[in-house]
């Protein structure tokens, strides 16, 4: 069981180096595709790949995954929704610290919906990823913007589809089915709006293309598969302060692509973060 929850940890800490470095690529693709098209077209490209896989198995859907994946889907598309407008107005590593927020949200979440009692050292663990994310936040701009607001709901979105998730895969449901109805679902909504809301053209330029492919099938299919998977596992604040590590990866991203600095205070908040994950893996 150990190594299991080990497995689980390195899988998660894959995932948010994995979503932490598509930050600017995101950021970049919308300049040649808007917000809703974008993700129409980075979860179709997920949903492609499961429906691939699952092929007839989809017919014989459970009610769990048939609404634990449309529930899960929507607070997902919100997610998303909110964080793609958010970073049209700010920066890469800004967004991924208000993302990760989350890290502080879960367990006040579950404390008030009585679904989990936390215990004194998560809480310390989740005070010390909170203040580690805060350094990370000095090297950007100061102040709140429109994106910084938008940020803070995909944040909110998030830690609800982390604790909505977590709920269902308690109830046995199977990993590809129920990840293909979230993709699914996501992928529609996100047509809709596109259709409704979006008129501009989309650019299909390189790095475009690029990013709908690093971002639908690792940061999607594989990423979100194996969250799923891990969840198993975990608990849903283990979950949250390992996700912590996602904007250390968008900030060391940001410096060697996008010509970003980090400072003394990004570096020691950094450390924090990884202290905050070591200390939780105990929990």
């Amino acid at each position: 069981m150990k190594n299991k929850k080990l497995l689980a940890q390195l899988a998660l800490i894959l995932v948010a180096i994995i979503w932490g470095v598509t930050f600017i690529m995101v950021k970049q693709a919308l300049n040649d595709a808007p917000p809703f098209s974008f993700a129409t077209l980075r979860f179709g490209v997920a949903t492609i790949l499961t429906l691939i896989i699952v092929n007839k198995n989809i017919f014989n859907l459970s009610k769990s995954e048939m609404i634990g994946g449309i529930f899960c889907g929507i607070l997902l598309f919100t997610g998303y929704a909110f964080q793609n407008f958010g970073l049209m107005n700010t920066t890469a590593s800004k967004s991924a610290f208000i993302t990760s927020v989350s890290v502080l949200m879960v367990p006040f979440i579950l404390v008030i919906l009585k679904i989990q009692n936390i215990n004194l050292k998560t809480w310390v663990a989740v005070i010390i990823a909170t203040i580690g994310l805060y350094l990370l936040l000095i090297p950007g701009e100061n102040g709140l913007n429109l994106g910084d607001i938008l940020t803070f709901g995909c944040s909110l979105s998030f830690a609800l589809h982390l604790i909505a998730q977590d709920t269902f895969i308690k109830k046995n449901v199977r990993l590809l089915p129920f990840f293909l109805i979230q993709a699914g679902f996501v992928t529609l909504l996100s047509l809709i709006n596109a259709h409704f809301l979006e008129s501009q053209s989309i650019i299909w330029s390189y790095r475009l293309i690029i990013a709908i492919l690093v971002t639908g099938i690792l940061a999607t299919f594989v990423a979100l598969l194996l969250m799923i998977w891990a969840q198993q596992i975990l608990k849903p604040t283990e979950t949250a302060l390992i996700f912590s590590l996602e904007p250390v990866a968008a900030t060391l991203f940001a410096m060697y692509f996008g010509g970003e600095m980090l400072g003394f205070w990004g570096w020691i908040g950094g450390g924090l973060i990884c202290l905050a994950i070591a200390s939780s893996r105990s929990n």
